[in-house]
């Protein structure tokens, strides 16, 4: 009879092998979705951007090819660590780290078995990840609905979306690779070069950009005389001018709606043409034309909201800093039918409504609240 050490060392038939993995598909599917919804909210929670968490169960055709391949010496299943795998892709390579600190958290990772593919000679490019080997934590394996994970050993992959999408691109190519000519393996050295200053030059620009933002908060918040109207200085504004929030709830009570706590960037752009069309190219100037129609703005918002426009389907809250948009159109609409017509046009708004009705409102709205 054989003994415990030599069954161990016996390599299983590989029919077994995938007879067994076979079995465990039904549950690799829900770890997969269980293990996705969990991370994402791990990243949500830590405020770490990323673009996806992917999961995959290893086919039957990978799975036949790792465990026969002479160089890896499998003797069973539960050999092969990736039978199930998770990729995190953030935006930012600086984020792989952030997400890293999670996974080591909340789960039980074998180092041993973990490997960073980061570390590579200085002369080398190509695929960029974090992969670790992990398992539920025992703290985890408390919760009922975790508890039928407990024997699944995974791959983890953290890695950002440039170097994903090279990792999708070279796969193809992998296998045959060695047997290229020099030339295109120059050639796969060169785009992996690229690629890693295309992923330094976004690090860099992000930086900028952040910094950037940073000085305009700091500026709008001392009152900078000249801060210039843009979507960066419209955001601080919006979120640290009172007399802002102050026209906005009131457009608000008018229509009927709540203010959102939020602005989208493509807000922002179109509240900076809306005053700049109008002239209003300070943020002073801006702020000065609130205080000035505080009274009509509402007014002339609800009124054209009462007579002309149709409530939204889509909206069920007013965007922050609408009375900035109201604004560049009320005193666009001072100026004429005309010059109204083009405003709306060059914002990229269907005209359904009468718009010289809406100019009549404008004026009489503004020359009741100017006496």
């Amino acid at each position: 009879m054989a003994s415990s050490r030599d069954r161990d060392t016996t390599k299983a038939d590989v029919e077994s092998v995938l007879a067994e993995f076979e079995s465990k598909k039904e549950v690799f599917a829900s770890f997969c979705e269980k293990t996705t919804d969990l991370v994402e909210e791990l990243l949500k929670d830590a405020k770490i951007q990323y673009q996806s968490v992917q999961a995959r169960i290893k086919t039957r055709d990978k799975l036949r090819d790792k465990y026969l391949d002479s160089e890896k010496n499998y003797r069973q299943l539960n050999d092969i660590t990736d039978q199930v795998a998770l990729r995190i892709i953030t935006y930012y390579e600086d984020e792989v780290d952030r997400a890293a600190e999670i996974i080591k958290r909340e789960f039980d990772v074998d180092a041993e078995k973990s490997i960073d593919k980061r570390e590579m000679e200085p002369d080398k490019f190509g695929y960029y990840a974090l992969n670790y080997i992990c398992k539920y934590s025992k703290v985890r394996l408390f919760h009922v609905e975790y508890k039928k994970f407990a024997d699944i050993c995974c791959e983890i992959q953290i890695t950002s979306i440039l170097r994903h999408a090279w990792a999708e691109i070279e796969h193809p190519w992998y296998d045959l690779k060695g047997a290229f000519p020099d030339d295109i393996k120059r050639r796969f050295a060169r785009m992996a070069a690229l690629l890693e200053i295309a992923e330094s030059e976004f690090l860099s620009l992000r930086k900028i950009q952040s910094d950037y933002q940073r000085s305009v908060s700091v500026q709008v918040e001392a009152n900078i005389p000249d801060i210039p109207v843009n979507a960066v200085s419209l955001r601080t504004f919006i979120e640290q001018e009172p007399l802002v929030a102050e026209i906005d709830n009131l457009i608000a009570i008018n229509y009927g709606m709540s203010v959102s706590a939020e602005v989208s960037d493509s807000w922002l752009e179109v509240r900076a043409v809306s005053v700049k069309g109008v002239g209003l190219t300070k943020l002073q100037e801006v702020r000065d034309a609130l205080k000035k129609h505080k009274a009509a703005i509402p007014q002339f918002a609800g009124q054209c909201k009462k007579e002309l426009w149709r409530p939204s389907t889509k909206d069920s809250q007013l965007s922050k800093g609408v009375c900035i948009f109201q604004l560049g159109l009320m005193l666009v609409s001072l100026r004429g039918l005309e010059a109204t017509v083009e405003f709306l046009k060059t914002s990229n708004v269907i005209i359904y409504w009468n718009v010289a009705r809406q100019v009549t409102i404008a004026k009489e709205i503004v020359a009741k609240y100017s006496r």
